[in-house]
């Protein structure tokens, strides 16, 4: 994870090419990162691999982090690619409570695969 000046902020993803990187920085020390992407055309978003150091687990950084990139692009319905391992399926069920889409396995449009 990258050095961050501010708070919040969105990068480039090392992963994934066109999708950026959310994370969150505490005291100078990175604290969260998701990757995402966004159709505004089929009114969807996805996230990808969201890490927490273990110091910063169970704080609350991931359900900020969703929270902020939902009310960034309103309106969306959110998902994930997928192939969770069997001990984050816990964290997808829980973060999805009460968000359109659930966060459930959806692949990507051929908007963003266009892009890609």
């Amino acid at each position: 994870m990258t050095t961050l000046v501010t708070p919040w902020q969105d990068t480039p993803s090392t992963v994934r090419l066109v999708w950026l990187e959310r994370a969150a920085n505490l005291s100078g020390e990175s604290a969260f990162a998701v990757d995402y992407i966004v159709c505004d055309r089929c009114r969807r978003g996805w996230v990808e691999q969201p890490y927490t150091p273990p110091q910063y687990e169970r704080c609350g950084l991931a359900s900020a982090g969703l929270a902020a990139l939902r009310a960034e692009h309103p309106g969306l319905s959110w998902h994930t690619l997928g192939g969770h391992f069997a001990d984050s399926k816990a964290f997808w069920k829980a973060a999805g409570l009460d968000v359109p889409g659930g966060y459930q396995q959806f692949s990507t449009c051929t908007h963003v695969d266009e892009i890609a």
